[in-house]
């Protein structure tokens, strides 16, 4: 935590005045609101420096694209720590939990996830203009092994968290 500090403090040239650790989602990364004289920023710390480091870059690339993406302000040399933009806490999980409890989305949740729905391609195709794959991680290519990967990943940690009925062992018909 003294290692966000010090990188906040080289961002801004003045000490944070206070810090509070968030809860963590997805990854082995920790999550800190970091406030200052008239901002909040978020600092990450992060286990895996490859990670880091890729989020980093393809954070930037993102950016510069005109995506809809956190601002990353900096990071540490070895990529093990970070700065970025504060989005408040509101995530889009949450404000459909209406719609995902009843089964009814209401004007307002189908607006949030059609905007978000919206971005996804732009983010696939946009994104891809221009990167340099090779700062992804784990590896530069999503191939057949990965996509089965991310979606065991989403059935055992979003679909199944849902209670939602469905046969696993059924394939799905085009």
């Amino acid at each position: 935590m003294e290692s966000l500090l010090k990188l906040y403090e080289k961002y801004r040239g003045v000490q944070a005045h206070t810090i509070v650790e968030l809860p963590s989602s997805g990854s082995n990364r920790r999550y800190f609101r970091i406030t200052g004289n008239d901002e909040t920023v978020i600092g990450v710390i992060g286990t895996s420096l490859e990670e880091n480091r890729a989020f980093c870059l393809l954070s930037e690339h993102f950016k510069s694209k005109g995506l809809l993406v956190p601002e990353l302000y900096i990071h540490s040399d070895d990529y093990a720590f970070y700065l970025q933009e504060d989005l408040g806490d509101t995530i889009l999980f949450a404000q459909t939990a209406s719609g995902r409890e009843s089964g009814v989305f209401n004007d307002s949740e189908r607006c949030l996830l059609r905007t978000t729905m919206s971005q996804l391609p732009k983010l696939q195709f946009e994104g891809a203009q221009g990167l340099d794959f090779s700062v992804c991680y784990p590896q530069a290519e999503f191939d057949e092994r990965n996509i089965f990967f991310d979606l065991n990943y989403f059935k055992y940690c979003f679909l199944k968290a849902t209670g939602l009925e469905f046969n696993e062992i059924g394939r799905a018909h085009v």
